[in-house]
């Protein structure tokens, strides 16, 4: 199945996630599916959907990070030392009806990828699938996303010869259904933030710099092979932009939407 492929350059939040849901948009009318990478040109905090944006006061770190929310559920991310990725697949992709599936064929690609970028530098860190653990009620939840564990996340563990003891979640993703066309985006973590200290990445876990175009270039033409798609380089048509600054504008700047809960 043709793919476009977009690589864009780093932007505010507000544009990041104004394109995400105007993408959405575009492969549930056209059929045909996107596989986007892009960076943030400010360190920015995005809320999960369903979170409260009075619970941004519980993590200081960030307090002075750009804020918004996003279209997809799951924990606060801070997005900063990092490359993020969305795939969006229209309703006739034999993955778009099992949302779990491709979750999980997703991460286990690039857990696959790690695997073989950490082994290239003889590194003790081996990424891993999260395995499914007792729920946490809302309550008990941290506020940031990389503190959370659930099935399918994606760890680096230490091996065994290491005596470090903890692992460290490393990939998250979240989606959103519009139609029956599906949306997956998700962070992959290379470096520490200042504005999120407490979470490391890939590249200071490794101690040797891992490259987002090195794992954009690897990414891409691994998850094309996984799940059957033909990428085709393209660049977003001014249609595609004058949504998405209307959206960005009216919908994604606004308090309204952005401390809506």
């Amino acid at each position: 199945m043709p793919c476009r492929l977009l690589i864009d350059p780093p932007a505010k939040g507000s544009w990041n996630m104004a394109v995400d849901e105007v993408l959405l948009e575009e492969v549930t009318s056209s059929g045909e599916p996107i596989l986007r990478f892009y960076q943030w040109s400010r360190p920015t905090l995005s809320l999960g959907y369903f979170q409260r944006a009075e619970d941004h006061a519980l993590h200081a770190a960030s307090a002075q990070a750009d804020l918004v929310r996003r279209l997809s559920g799951g924990g606060a991310i801070l997005h900063d030392q990092e490359l993020t990725y969305s795939l969006i697949l229209p309703e006739t992709h034999a993955l778009a009806g099992d949302t779990q599936k491709l979750y999980d064929v997703v991460h286990q690609t690039l857990v696959d990828l790690l695997r073989n970028v950490l082994n290239d530098k003889h590194n003790p860190w081996q990424p891993e699938l999260c395995q499914p653990q007792q729920p946490a009620t809302s309550r008990d939840e941290p506020f940031l996303c990389f503190q959370r564990r659930t099935a399918g996340d994606i760890l680096l563990r230490p091996s065994e010869s290491s005596t470090i003891a903890a692992n460290h979640k490393v990939v998250g993703s979240a989606q959103r259904r519009r139609r029956g066309t599906v949306l997956q985006h998700g962070s992959i973590l290379l470096g520490t933030s200042d504005f999120a200290p407490e979470i490391s990445g890939i590249s200071d876990l490794a101690q040797f710099d891992v490259s987002a175009t090195t794992l954009r270039k690897l990414f891409s033409k691994k998850i094309a092979a996984a799940i059957q798609l033909t990428l085709q380089p393209a660049t977003m048509t001014e249609k595609i932009c004058d949504r998405a600054n209307h959206l960005m504008k009216t919908k994604y700047d606004s308090d309204t939407w952005t401390l809506r809960r």
